[in-house]
């Protein structure tokens, strides 16, 4: 069945105003995912408090309406009341109105939060009941791989609460503020994050992923110019490192400098080895050996590193500058030269120590 948005907007407006949800109540409903169904409460019984009169006595109808935000901004779930109806089980069509109150609402902040590691994190979560001292149960957990396990529990009743990882503040959970801080994430914290809160007989819980994500920095040697004589080789290599996750895409590329063509991906690119580093991020080379021509002179080549923590791909570039090679004839006819100069200095030698030599034969 689906639900009207309008339902919990006195919930949303009068949301912990650090959620952020306010500002989405008025969204257009394409932007939102609503969805309404029946909650059963197990068996457990438990008069809701303002009840009253001989309605308390029966259970009571319950349904949840769930808002989402398509972009994962945020999502809401209230628990809908209704009075015990006369007859012993509640039927009703598509087109039947139901009058329910809304008594109960978990919400929380963006479903996908992403860090960079050493970082400080918050992972909002909150509740709103409909009357004062509720009994509230509050509990964190973390889920990694199949493994769940426990950061943080505060019961109202007890008034005790169990930290073990992050913070939550004991004095703003009567204030429906549940959120929870993270100092100095590591790879470790990684992982899906589950808020839940319990007020018998309604339970509701919002799981948040926080990732980890560290940009890569990239270096090109030789750095941002090479010059080359025609038909020298060079081997020209991109380094990649410090980024988590593991995937990366990283290419070479020709471009020609204000031509508006695509430009043209270098084939035969070498890779290494991952490189996985102390503080678990992860490095990697690509390279290529260059061999120079004089189409190459001008030619900028640039390694582009596409990653999950870019919004736009990190660009190195190397300009090529390509030096003509002497031509074969020229080379000929100056080493010809060269020959003719040597003889002709063996010559000039020769004829000189032959007219000492005949100066010296003369009489006096």
């Amino acid at each position: 069945m689906l639900c009207n948005v309008v339902v919990l907007c006195f919930w949303l407006l009068n949301a912990d105003p650090s959620l952020h949800v306010s500002r989405h109540a008025d969204e257009d409903t394409d932007r939102l995912q609503c969805e309404m169904k029946r909650y059963s409460t197990a068996g457990i019984h438990v008069p809701w408090p303002g009840a009253g009169g001989a309605e308390a006595d029966a259970p009571d109808n319950w349904f949840t309406c769930t808002i989402k935000h398509r972009e994962n901004q945020f999502s809401v779930t209230a628990f809908l009341r209704q009075p015990p109806s006369p007859e012993s089980e509640l039927r009703f069509g598509d087109t039947d109105t139901l009058r329910v109150s809304a008594v109960f609402a978990v919400r929380s902040g963006p479903a996908v939060v992403e860090t960079a590691l050493r970082r400080d994190v918050r992972l909002d979560c909150g509740f709103s009941v409909d009357h004062a001292r509720p009994d509230v149960t509050v509990e964190w957990r973390l889920q990694l791989r199949g493994e769940r396990r426990k950061l943080f529990s505060y019961a109202s009743r007890s008034g005790q609460a169990e930290r073990l990882e992050g913070e939550v503040s004991v004095a703003e959970i009567p204030r429906g503020n549940a959120s929870l801080r993270l100092a100095g994430v590591t790879l470790k914290s990684e992982g899906t994050y589950i808020c839940s809160v319990y007020v018998p007989p309604l339970y509701s819980s919002q799981d948040i992923q926080l990732d980890i994500v560290e940009r890569p920095r990239v270096s090109v040697s030789p750095s941002s110019s090479l010059t080359l004589q025609e038909g020298a080789e060079e081997k020209l290599a991109c380094d990649i490192d410090g980024y988590y996750p593991l995937d990366v895409h990283v290419e070479w590329l020709r471009e020609i400098p204000g031509e508006r063509r695509l430009p043209h991906v270098v084939k035969h690119i070498l890779f290494t080895s991952h490189r996985h580093n102390p503080d678990g991020t992860y490095g990697i080379s690509a390279f290529f050996l260059l061999r120079a021509s004089l189409q190459d002179h001008g030619v900028d080549y640039t390694c582009r590193v596409s990653h999950k923590s870019l919004r736009v791909s990190i660009r190195k570039r190397v300009r090529l500058a390509v030096e003509a090679r002497p031509q074969t004839g020229t080379i000929l006819l100056i080493c010809l030269f060269t020959v003719l100069l040597m003889i002709l200095g063996v010559m000039l030698k020769h004829l000189h120590k032959a007219r000492q030599t005949s100066n010296k034969r003369k009489p006096y």
